[in-house]
């Protein structure tokens, strides 16, 4: 997931940088428990359920949509700041529509259920 990160262009911001990965990491670590609950059902060894999640998520073409997708929210986030007033409620309004795009961009791409 790091090298992922590494892909970012340099001038990505430090909160664009936390939202990419945190969106992956949370769309990752719901696969894995699946993944970890179909193995208990199946009672199955274990095939490393992070490592599969992980590799299903890079591959799949949901890393790079929500790369563009976070990117694009944290950019219209910041974009917003130009003449920021600490405590505004601009601020708060602009922080709870980023929040709630996130949401949605880790709902709208989340990894198939596995079968049972």
């Amino acid at each position: 997931m790091w090298s992922m990160l590494h892909r970012l262009p340099s001038e990505s911001s430090t909160l664009e940088k936390t939202m990419q990965l945190g969106s992956a990491a949370i769309i990752i670590f719901e696969h894995v428990y699946h993944l970890l609950e179909q193995q208990r059902s199946l009672e199955q060894q274990s095939v490393r359920p992070l490592r599969v999640a992980l590799h299903q998520y890079m591959v799949s073409p949901n890393a790079v949509a929500v790369r563009e997708a976070v990117s694009s929210a944290a950019h219209a986030y910041e974009a917003g700041f130009s003449r920021w007033i600490p405590g505004s409620t601009k601020r708060s309004q602009k922080k709870a529509e980023l929040i709630d795009a996130i949401t949605d961009v880790v709902l709208q791409h989340r990894l198939s259920i596995p079968e049972v």
